[in-house]
């Protein structure tokens, strides 16, 4: 039996006087895949957040007892928190996977409130096939959707090529088939908003992820409204970009990028509470 790896998966509250950013873990995962992102953004002067989202960190049926809504709320709890935290300032959001996605759904709920966005790897679309047999099992007897049909192991563990990360990596090693039905639903309703957003945003994907598609990235940097949209492709990388081979680059990248654009107007809070 595979189980998670030894990886520190607490999760990360850094404050400090510069801009904050909250990085948000993907599905089956944990604080660990955005922790060097996360810790190398304080050291340079960041407050930093990255919390443990609903229904994560524990067992393949605690996550699949959740909903996306679930996951958004716990997203948007510790969004507030990093806010209050930052005098009520605007928060630039880095989401990896389907903390992309919730990244990009906060930004559209509160566009006064977010200053930049950082969005790496992010299932805007998975590969028909994927889709097509979530679909067939969600609409398969209730009793055959449990037991062994339940849940989707990885079997070639985290889609990384850096071997110590997948030796470490404590996020689970089984998919619940549950879940990718709403990281699917959460990822119309977000195509949906892209047409909205338009903060300042960094669109991150690593060439040799094997497990959300390349142009999936392509489609998001083409399709939201904002007016500043850089994109760095990596091309060692698979798809746990903040911890795989380039996590350095990536660092570098993000950490430019946000000292750009993640310096809020004086007015911005202002304007989210203006009636």
């Amino acid at each position: 039996m595979h189980l998670p790896g030894s990886g520190d998966k607490s999760p990360i509250f850094l404050p400090c006087d510069g801009p904050a950013v909250l990085c948000l873990h993907g599905f089956t995962g944990t604080p660990y895949e955005v922790a060097p992102l996360a810790r190398g953004l304080a050291g340079t002067g960041f407050s930093v957040s990255a919390p443990m989202l609903a229904g994560h960190g524990e067992s393949v049926a605690a996550l699949a007892a959740t909903r996306w809504q679930d996951w958004l709320t716990s997203a948007e709890v510790a969004f507030d928190q990093l806010r209050a935290a930052s005098g009520n300032r605007p928060v630039a959001l880095a989401g990896f996977s389907m903390g992309g996605l919730l990244a990009l759904r906060l930004a559209h709920l509160h566009p006064h409130s977010v200053s930049a966005l950082v969005i790496m790897s992010a299932p805007l679309r998975l590969r028909g096939s994927q889709i097509a047999l979530c679909r067939a099992w969600s609409h398969l007897p209730a009793f055959l959707r449990r037991g062994p049909l339940a849940t989707i192991r990885k079997r070639a563990g985290s889609d990384v090529t850096d071997d110590n990360v997948r030796k470490e990596n404590p996020a689970l090693t089984e998919m619940p088939l549950a879940g990718i039905v709403e990281l699917i639903d959460l990822a119309g309703v977000v195509r949906r908003d892209l047409s909205f957003i338009r903060q300042p945003t960094l669109v991150a994907h690593g060439e040799r992820d094997r497990t959300v598609p390349l142009h999936a990235s392509f489609e998001l940097a083409g399709s939201i409204a904002s007016d500043v949209v850089e994109r760095l492709w990596l091309p060692r990388s698979g798809h746990l970009v903040a911890v795989d081979v380039e996590r350095a680059r990536l660092g570098e990248a993000v950490a430019r990028f946000l000292t750009v654009h993640a310096k809020p107007a004086a007015h911005a809070s202002a304007q989210e509470n203006a009636p």
